[in-house]
């Protein structure tokens, strides 16, 4: 029987490329969708036709101030579909009302939805919502605002974001809504946020101040390892044949994506991103500057933050047209608690015509350095200079831009099969979970090697064999010669995590599943080609092959990262138990590939019907009960 079981080794050698990242499926009624209702002002019954037309106080989700009101585009004296306005809008938006009163709107947005996810800083907000002016002088326009108080469920304020309306460099319109964006991570705790849209006070005889689409979306993101920035690829569709407004970003009025090869526009064959895709930033203006910006917090990284172990990266690519001298950079500036920066802004380029050699195109510039003791949000902007006359619009270009924050840090290892954390035995496979341990795409070994994607991994300072590698996950093999407990280390990119202490233990089996965790196991009916499942049962007196880690030792003794040209046996002693009964042998427990055992057992002919656990004991330590195969 042993010979037919070499059989089922390509199976096997399928888990083993199986073993990559599992990502979770969260599911929440609070993520990736618009929080606020009636953010748009289409729920109000009523709309006022003129600025000093009497307050609209029917403003269904809202508690209002001052002459807080609803108006109508197209209305006498309001914003009409020919001005400056969000693509998707609807017949209503909202304003500061009649008088010369400052006017709020409030709204409580209930999160708890997504507490777990919010508690685990899984979460990312993205607040967003149109700003601008009737009509008439917007010397002040700055002075509104957008805010989301993200609270506990006493009320208390465990973060404040705020997306400040635009300045007035930004309008080039002479009345409008501009979008204007803040975006961050919640802090573990918070359960309810306290949306406000705050219009401020005007010299007129009415409030000029407006808004529309206000929204709050949270989605699951990760901090570290990550692109933070919204639509940094400029791919995001634009909403308009001429390519305004960018969505993610607060932008001055001609801020726009124009596409590769588009007329006397760069190509995909002239210089530029590898990965680039269709839209590229531009911004033809005739202004001597053009900038666009994202705010972001990362106030839930302050204590790594202080202990000097977190990164940035800043880059992107930069460039401009053929013959013209107008260049893009971009610059970061950091803020603490208060709001108050702290030193200067870092730039990054510009990718200046000589750069460039005269020829149209982008070229790519970064730096990265460690992130400012007490930073606790960044501001990055992205800015386009006219060098040329200023007959001409502004010809620079920008792609495929980054903000980046990395900390290097294993927060957990696990039994790869099962997802259970504990001691380790020599020779298993096991996941090591945290940040910044890899590259942002993750790699797969074909077999298994040192350095996978430049990730290292230590064990007692003993280098291990990975065969899968990403930002948030590794798998490793445990080396073999190791005792006692080891000092797990991650070396990524010139950076090393802090030890991991790793408890070690002579076996900690773990039976694959297709899960990595409970239910369904891994395993082949005795047809040798179907495998096992509710709808394929093995039958009594049958027999199964599975495949586990977690072993221990075998003999002939094993070399870490070895492809095997034998078998070799489980040193310790095992058992099956199927639905409660001991199960024998078909044949021994074998290694097949490092880190992984085939297992072959014949089913009790007294077993139970139906998905039944299958238990694996390996010297003195079982497997987790909730693993299952079908027996009829």
């Amino acid at each position: 029987m042993q010979s037919n079981l070499h059989d089922f080794r390509a199976a096997a050698r399928i888990l083993t490329l199986l073993l990559t990242a599992a990502s979770s499926s969260l599911h929440s009624q609070a993520l990736n969708r618009n929080l606020v209702l009636n953010g748009d002002a289409e729920a109000c019954p009523t709309a006022a036709q003129n600025a000093t037309d009497p307050q609209v106080t029917n403003i269904p989700n809202w508690t209002t101030t001052g002459g807080f009101s609803v108006g109508a585009y197209g209305g006498g004296s309001f914003l009409s579909t020919s001005d400056y306005l969000p693509v998707s809008h609807g017949s209503k938006f909202f304003y500061g009302g009649p008088g010369s009163k400052p006017s709020t709107a409030v709204q409580t947005v209930d999160l708890s939805a997504a507490a777990s996810n919010i508690d685990a800083g899984q979460v990312k907000f993205y607040l967003s919502g149109y700003l601008g002016f009737i009509a008439g002088s917007y010397d002040t326009i700055n002075t509104i605002n957008l805010k989301a108080e993200f609270q506990d469920v006493s009320g208390n304020n465990l973060l404040v974001s705020t997306a400040s309306g635009p300045s007035t460099a930004d309008v080039n319109v002479a009345a409008g809504l501009m979008l204007r964006t803040a975006t961050g991570f919640l802090p573990p705790n918070v359960r309810k946020a306290r949306v406000t849209v705050n219009l401020s006070s005007s010299s007129s005889g009415y409030n000029g101040y407006a808004a529309d689409n206000v929204s709050l979306i949270l989605t699951t993101d990760a901090l570290l390892g990550a692109n933070l920035l919204v639509n940094g690829d400029s791919e995001t569709a634009p909403q308009t044949d001429n390519g305004y407004p960018v969505p993610g970003w607060n932008a001055d009025t001609q801020f726009a994506v124009a596409k590769y090869g588009d007329y006397k526009m760069p190509s995909k064959t002239d210089p530029g991103p590898g990965d680039r895709g269709a839209y590229f930033f531009t911004c033809p203006s005739s202004h001597s500057q053009c900038r666009a910006y994202q705010t972001v917090d990362f106030s839930t990284a302050g204590k790594l933050v202080d202990a000097g172990k977190v990164s940035y990266t800043l880059s992107g690519w930069y460039g401009g047209d053929t013959g013209y001298p107008d260049n893009a950079d971009m610059t970061v500036t950091f803020f603490d608690a208060s709001g108050n920066s702290i030193g200067s802004a870092v730039r990054v380029g510009p990718v200046t015509n000589s750069d460039r050699n005269g020829q149209r195109g982008l070229l790519q510039r970064s730096t990265a350095a460690a992130v400012p003791s007490n930073a606790r949000s960044a501001r990055i902007d992205l800015y386009f200079h006219k060098l040329g006359p200023v007959t001409d619009n502004l010809d620079a270009y920008a792609d495929s831009v980054l903000f980046q924050l990395d900390s290097i840090q294993v927060t957990g290892v696990t039994n790869a099969a099962t997802s259970q954390s504990g001691p380790a035995a020599p020779g298993e496979f096991v996941s090591i979970y945290g940040s910044s341990l890899g590259p942002g795409t993750y790699q797969v070994a074909a077999g298994s090697q040192k350095g996978l994607g430049g990730t290292r991994v230590t064990f007692n300072g003993i280098e291990a064999f990975l065969t899968f590698t990403s930002a948030n996950q590794v798998n490793a093999l445990v080396p073999y010669g190791i005792t006692g407990k080891a000092d797990v280390v991650v070396l990524y990119n010139g950076k090393t995590s802090d030890a991991f202490p790793l408890a070690l233990t002579d076996s900690s089996p773990g039976i694959f599943t297709r899960q990595y965790g409970t239910g369904q196991a891994w395993a082949v009916n005795d047809d040798r080609v179907t495998f096992n499942s509710s709808a394929a049962p093995v039958s009594r007196g049958g027999w199964i092959t599975f495949w586990a880690t977690g072993q221990g030792q075998v003999s002939p003794q094993g070399q870490d990262g070895e492809i095997l040209s034998g078998l070799k046996n489980v040193v310790l002693p095992v058992k099956v138990n199927i639905g409660g009964i001991d199960a024998t042998m078909v044949a021994p427990a074998v290694l097949i590939y490092t880190g992984e055992i085939q297992v072959s057992v014949w089913i009790p002919s007294n077993s139970p019907a139906g998905d039944v656990p299958l238990v694996l004991t390996i010297g003195n330590t079982s497997s987790r009960k909730d693993v299952t195969i079908a027996v009829k």
